[in-house]
This record gives C-alpha cells, structure tokens and sequence, in this order.
C-alpha cells in the first residue's frame, strides 16, 4: 500500500493557514490543516522559534502574526520571502476548497 504524503510539508500548511486566519487558535489550525493539535503545537513553537511567526496573548488566547519579510533558509527559495509563499498557497488552497465544496 502507498504511503501517503503531502506536496507541502506540514510546516507549509501551517504557516498558510496562519497566514490566513492569524485568531485562529491551535485547535482550528488543525481542523483546518488535518494535523494533531499536538502536532500544530509543534510547529507553530518551531515557526516561532525560528522567526518566521510572532505569538501575542490575547485575553485568554494566542493571536499569530507571519512575519511577512522573514527570507525562507532553504536555497532554492533564498529570494523569496515568507508573504510571497503564503499567498501564492493561499490562492491555491482557497481555488481548492471552491472545487471541493462546489
């Protein structure tokens, strides 16, 4: 049986996510992503240990921001930052989700 597996890691998926929905909390990021929340946990501490994420409390809640300048580490994307990827996969997950509930 074929593993299955995503063309966007999961790190990707999150950081769009957030990038769309910055109140999202974690619960809803993994609703939306189709991961653990001990997974979105993960990588939301990841994201933000690594500069790419700012986490601000709100109330009782987390609030997310992208930080949009952030330049992505890996080579072939070293002219290309973190806004730039994140909304060309928004377009694509928002053209997605169109189809799917059409």
């Amino acid at each position: 049986m074929p593993r299955k597996w995503n063309f966007l890691s999961n790190y990707g998926l999150v950081l769009t996510h957030l990038f769309q929905n910055s109140d999202a909390t974690l619960r809803e990021i993994a609703r939306g992503t189709d991961l653990t929340e001990r997974a979105v946990y993960q990588i939301v501490r990841e994201l933000e240990e690594n500069g790419f994420i700012g986490k601000r409390r709100v109330g009782r809640r987390n609030t997310y921001t992208v930080n949009e300048p952030a330049i992505l580490s890996f080579p072939v994307y070293r002219n290309l930052n973190v806004a730039q990827i994140a909304k060309a996969l928004g377009v694509i997950m928002d053209e997605n989700r169109a189809r799917v509930t059409a």
